[in-house]
């Protein structure tokens, strides 16, 4: 959902995701006490698919729901909210038999969250606090400053296709772009200040997925999944982009990523002493991998006929570049991924390979 509320209800059925993700664990925060503060993030989602909407085949619509909450340092800087996403599926092309493009379809989804920012501070140190001679003459001041509630708007669209060059050589590719706070919304602390506005981020995604197993009649073949991420907001000082791959099978999936960021301009920052120096932006590399839970704990049952569907996966970023993990520690991500699909009745058993039966009628896949 963070990458494009188009996937809103992607998946058949009912899918809940649980994230947490701690970034840079290993530097010091704000408070006194010069422990780890970092960044964390907290996230669940729940979708909901809705197949043959109005009893049209073909046509898919899906629900999301979100609640998030963002931490930074250790008397923490929060963001946090709650979301709604819609999205739709309209077939677009359909291939004849002799065409190896079988289908084109497109996605479009809009998701609208209520937003809310906060400081809470214990130790803030103001210049009329200090004395050259004696150092803090009084308490350190609390502050508790919040935002007022504000929307914030994603709308994303994708097109997704199948190409079928054999039997056995079968491949969905996904181009997707989504634009994220799209009415630039305010979220200045205090009132009496000038408006803060969050600026609008636009992502292009992209990705493939290419059986590569090249034996035939194989129950649990091996697909690789080349993915292309690319971020940009703030008039390209964030220019992000994210490059790697997939590789997975039925009960698991790993992945090794690359990011970098190539800002408009460099970036320049004056010390105190008013020596100026250019920064420098963290590479990170990203390995990720997952295992379905459902499908390793299926014992008695043969492996092309485990359940799946409980997917727990770990993520783990070495940066490499600007901010390394020697002074950062690198970033943390678990997640957990549950599907919950509906049995197929038994007067459906003359369901096609490519359809799936999820609610009054077949879906094609």
């Amino acid at each position: 959902m963070y990458l494009n509320p188009a996937y809103a209800g992607f998946d058949p059925g009912t899918t809940v995701t649980l994230n947490y993700r701690d970034q840079w664990f290993g530097i010091p925060d704000g408070d006194i006490a010069a422990t780890g503060g970092s960044f964390r993030t907290y996230n669940v989602t729940a979708d909901f698919q809705a197949p043959c909407f109005m009893q049209m085949e073909d046509v898919n619509m899906g629900v999301s729901l979100s609640a998030f909450r963002d931490e930074a340092g250790g008397m923490p800087m929060v963001t946090q909210g709650f979301g709604l996403a819609i999205s739709h599926e309209q077939p677009f092309w359909r291939g004849s038999n002799r065409s190896r493009l079988k289908r084109l379809d497109i996605r479009a989804g809009a998701q609208m969250s209520m937003m809310q920012k906060s400081l809470n501070g214990n130790y803030f140190i103001y210049s009329d606090q200090l004395d050259p001679v004696i150092g803090l003459i009084s308490d350190p001041t609390i502050l508790r400053l919040q935002s007022r509630l504000f929307p914030n708007l994603n709308a994303g669209v994708m097109l997704r296709g199948y190409h079928k060059k054999s039997k056995d050589h079968n491949t969905l590719f996904t181009i997707g772009l989504n634009l994220a706070n799209v009415n630039e919304p305010n979220e200045s602390l205090r009132d009496a200040t000038a408006a803060s506005r969050l600026p609008m981020r636009t992502t292009l995604h992209a990705g493939f997925t290419y059986q590569i197993t090249r034996y035939s009649g194989t129950k649990s073949p091996v697909f690789l999944a080349p993915q292309f991420r690319w971020d940009r907001q703030a008039n390209s000082k964030l220019n992000l982009q994210t490059l790697g791959a997939y590789m997975f099978s039925k009960g698991y999936y790993t992945g090794l990523f690359i990011q970098y960021n190539f800002p408009n301009a460099p970036q320049t920052v004056t010390s105190p002493l008013g020596n100026t120096f250019l920064t420098r932006n963290t590479t990170t590399l990203i390995f990720n991998t997952g295992v379905d839970l459902r499908s390793v704990f299926d014992w008695g049952v043969p492996w092309r006929k485990r359940d799946t569907g409980l997917l727990l996966g770990l993520t783990y970023d070495i940066n490499v570049a600007g901010l390394t993990s020697d002074n950062t520690l690198g970033a943390l991500e678990i997640s957990l991924r549950m599907n919950f699909k509906k049995e197929k009745p038994k007067d459906c058993a003359e369901i096609g390979k490519f359809e799936l039966y999820r609610g009054d009628c077949p879906v094609r896949f």
